[in-house]
């Protein structure tokens, strides 16, 4: 699918991707191994009153190399585990720690070995239910879910609703940070263009002039691209192309974005530019972070990113050559003198279940409430208790057990900048867990302070990521994925191949080894490989025919 999609399984630590794997099927449970010195507690009659006895939970997740861990602390024994605790009489122990999360995760799954509560994608939720190994949750949601982890669910109903199968709930989606996450930026080197006195850009034309200008005057190339595309990719809308997503057309069918007459023109230009020099010559052999190393390296100053760009590559490139080096955000502008709107993926960062193991899958609600409560209820708490929690990335830690609320991050834009507004002293602590992004942004702006750049470029700076979405979001500029769900038969067991004929053919265009004809051929070649057959499946799923 698209490349948005598969850089961020690599930069998120909790975000699910396909697997595949036997599992061991009986029914009853019997597929999944017993635990010894197992046995149900009573539960509080309170939904916040602690365990009197101790109930374990066991769960797995995911190597965090963004944690910086504390003297003394670790997976087992960090401020999440020590609060669950403290707070409810629940011990939380990680069954395994992997850097490949998916592949160890097949393996406990096909020898029935998997812990009390994990997170999947839709194809395992569906394989594990189909095997009788988790919970039906639903009776569990209902009395033990908070009102604020349900109001989670109500604004995004239609994601909640892909985690029933058959009518009940057996996967509570982990949704994600919102839409303000999703739209993507034209970012541009600001030292290199106030050096050169150049103007905000207002249409492609401008970018491209940029491009050509930083390229006259420090050599190297105008435009960061890599194999997968992804700067086409998120450039595209400028064009009325939305490639990766499922869009509905004028007849009111569903198709895919990727095929659509609107992209022909974007190859067509994405070409011209190669011959020109503007595009990275070699980028059909670069990898993301390869690309990526262009930034760092001063070869580029212009790089089509997503909105996390002041964290990787961003606090390299201020370690690297200085504050000023960043490279700010712009809106994408139009080509054809439309509106542009963005990009919206279904973007669930997976789906908890709760393996029939577990003596008291209560227990888990409770740990979820608990999370919601601390991130958006932080107000209430200690704030030297939420600093723990949040401080050094370790609200990474609890990957299985959160989850988000949507409108988490269009809030803490608005309280963030509303304190930057005040100035550079505000107490961090006021501001609750938001206190961490406001105080980076003040140490980048003080101090240059590499750490920070990633929250003063997302949402703390004059021209912020987060500032240019919420604008978007409040004007309703952006289009969101037809296919809010789960994925289709086809595009499960062929979804990867129909997007490489696409990418390959896209590349061929691109260099020069095909002509722009070519994309018709292309896409009568991905709908014979199996994109018709997917897309009558989307209309058939999501109600179109």
């Amino acid at each position: 699918m698209k490349a948005k999609r598969i850089i961020a399984v690599l930069l998120s630590a909790c975000m699910v991707v396909g697997m595949t794997g036997c599992m061991k099927s009986g029914g009853n449970g019997t597929s999944v191994k017993e635990k010894k010195d197992r046995k149900a507690v009573e539960v509080p009659e309170e939904l916040w009153d602690p365990y009197e006895e101790t109930v374990t939970i066991t769960t797995a997740g995911p190597e965090l190399g963004a944690v910086r861990w504390r003297e003394g602390d670790d997976y087992d024994n960090n401020p999440w585990t020590r609060a669950y605790k403290d707070r409810f009489n629940i011990k939380v122990v990680n069954d395994w720690i992997s850097n490949d999360y998916n592949t160890k995760l097949n393996l406990a799954i096909a020898d029935g070995s998997i812990p009390d509560v994990f997170y999947v994608g839709s194809q395992q939720l569906r394989e594990l239910q189909e095997a009788d190994m988790i919970w039906d949750l639903t009776e569990v949601y209902d009395k033990y879910a908070s009102d604020l982890l349900k109001g989670y669910m109500e604004q995004e109903n239609a994601t909640f609703e892909t985690g029933k199968l058959d009518g009940k709930l057996y996967g509570i989606p982990q949704l994600s940070y919102g839409i303000i996450d999703q739209p993507n930026y034209i970012w541009i080197r600001k030292d290199w263009k106030e050096k050169l006195k150049l103007e905000d850009p207002k249409t492609m034309d401008d970018v491209l002039s940029i491009a050509k200008a930083f390229q006259k005057e420090y050599g190297g190339y105008g435009l960061a691209e890599n194999q997968g595309l992804s700067s086409l990719n998120i450039l595209a809308p400028a064009w009325g192309a939305h490639p990766g997503i499922w869009v509905e057309t004028d007849n009111g069918n569903f198709e895919y974005g990727s095929v659509q007459p609107e992209m022909k023109e974007v190859l067509k230009t994405y070409s011209e530019w190669y011959k020109e020099g503007i595009i990275d010559p070699e980028f059909a052999t670069k990898d993301f972070e390869k690309m990526n190393q262009g930034v760092l390296g001063n070869a580029v100053g212009v790089s089509p990113y997503y909105q996390w760009w002041g964290y990787n590559p961003g606090q390299d490139m201020v370690a690297n050559n200085g504050k000023d080096s960043i490279l700010e955000p712009y809106k994408i502008p139009s080509v054809t003198g439309e509106e542009v709107k963005a990009s919206v993926p279904f973007n669930n960062f997976g789906y908890i279940v709760v393996s029939k193991n577990c003596k008291n899958p209560e227990a888990v609600l409770k740990l979820l409430n608990f999370f919601a409560h601390v991130m958006d209820e932080s107000d209430q708490e200690d704030p030297q208790f939420i600093d723990e929690l949040f401080k050094d990335a370790y609200s990474d830690i609890p990957c299985t057990l959160r989850v988000l609320n949507p409108n988490t991050d269009y809030n803490q834009y608005v309280k963030v900048t509303e304190a930057l507004k005040e100035g550079t002293e505000v107490d961090p602590a006021t501001l609750g867990k938001d206190g961490v992004k406001y105080q980076n942004s003040v140490d980048f702006i003080k101090n240059g302070d590499a750490k920070g750049v990633g929250d003063y470029l997302q949402q703390g700076g004059p021209k912020s990521a987060y500032g240019i979405a919420k604008e978007m979001i409040d004007n309703e500029e952006y289009i969101k994925d037809a296919m809010w769900g789960p994925s289709t038969e086809t595009l499960l067991k062929s979804g990867s191949t129909l997007d490489d004929i696409l990418t390959e053919g896209f590349t061929k265009i691109i260099v020069g080894e095909k002509d722009i004809d070519f994309f018709d051929t292309l896409v009568a070649d991905w709908e014979k490989a199996g994109g018709e057959k997917a897309t009558e499946e989307i209309n058939t799923t999501y109600g179109n025919k």
